[in-house]
């Protein structure tokens, strides 16, 4: 069933550069935002759920680097940081959940164009 499911998320090599420039671009946006309201928190559940078809897209078309694994965590670790912002009761605690949320969207700035590359190396490899 986790199979089934994750081809489900995949997405073609044609459409993967897309998918990458969009989790970069979302992380762009997410990293500017400085309050915690209800669009914001939705954006970040889009950005995970794009993380984490990127890491099932990466992995279906055979890329055997870490990307697949570090957008995994990418996704997971948004939601992590969603609720701590959820959570945070001061503004020193809010302060702190944006400055790791803030680190993570920037590995996602990153490593995101990293991707494309890497099914291009990928199909390379498997041609040879």
């Amino acid at each position: 069933m986790l199979t089934c499911i994750a081809l489900m998320l995949t997405v073609g090599a044609a459409e993967l550069p897309s998918l990458a420039a969009e989790v970069e671009a979302e992380a762009r946006t997410l990293s500017a935002q400085t309050e915690v309201t209800p669009e914001f928190l939705t954006n970040i559940q889009d950005f995970s759920q794009d993380s984490e078809q990127l890491s099932a897209s990466l992995r279906a078309l055979g890329v055997v680097q870490d990307l697949p694994c570090i957008f995994h965590g990418i996704s997971e670790d948004a939601l992590v940081h969603m609720h701590e912002l959820q959570e945070a009761d001061t503004a020193t605690e809010r302060d702190m959940a944006f400055t790791a949320l803030r680190a993570l969207l920037d590995d996602a700035i990153l490593i995101a164009p990293m991707a494309a590359s890497a099914v291009a190396d990928a199909q390379v490899a498997a041609h040879e």
